[in-house]
């Protein structure tokens, strides 16, 4: 698809200057939630990603404290949404 590109590689390897600016940036990781926070904060430290949208996965006890780390970055929104079942989806929308 023209002005969509699919990187076949670590996402936590992943240096935000290797990529440039993106207007989207979304994340289906299966992860524990705190450390794809660290990549969220990463990225949008690096003031390259306008928008987020991001699968939190939780494995066995639910991570309320990463949950609330999303919802607490500026203009951030954790919604449990319909088909989400162990799972919170986060979006920063600017």
């Amino acid at each position: 698809m023209p002005g969509v590109e699919w990187r076949g590689e670590s996402a936590f390897a992943l240096e935000p200057t290797s990529v440039g600016p993106v207007d989207w940036l979304f994340s289906d990781i299966v992860c524990y939630p705190a450390r794809l926070l660290t990549l969220v904060e990463r990225w949008r430290d690096s003031g390259l990603v306008r928008n987020f949208v991001c699968t939190l996965k939780f494995q066995g006890e639910t991570d309320h404290d990463s949950a609330a780390a999303f919802a607490a970055l500026p203009d951030a929104r954790v919604l449990h949404l319909h088909h989400n079942k162990h799972e919170l989806t986060f979006l920063l929308m600017r």
